[in-house]
């Protein structure tokens, strides 16, 4: 998958081709057909917030579920969704 990837706080963001695991036993694999770079992305890759790095920016999108854990019971192959962060 492409990815806009943080290396280094403070510099520009990275377009990047990266591998994905096999989704866990209750995750989906998404493809993601648009994707926005909001000011929260912003304000993580300026180093405002902290944080690991590297880190892959982009968390309000939308796409088609291509692949599901062996325990995801909600969504199925096809299904479009779209997706944001959450934090609890």
């Amino acid at each position: 998958m492409k990815a806009a990837v943080c290396r280094e706080f403070g510099k520009p963001l990275v377009i990047e081709e990266l591998e994905l695991d096999s989704p866990g036993l209750r995750e989906v694999r998404v493809h993601v057909s648009a994707c926005a770079i909001c000011h929260s992305d912003i304000s993580y890759a300026d180093g405002i917030w902290g944080g690991d790095l590297p880190a892959v920016y982009g968390h309000e999108a939308a796409g088609t579920v291509m692949e599901t854990g062996s325990e995801a019971e909600i969504y199925k192959a096809g299904d479009r969704v779209i997706l944001t962060l959450i934090r609890h």
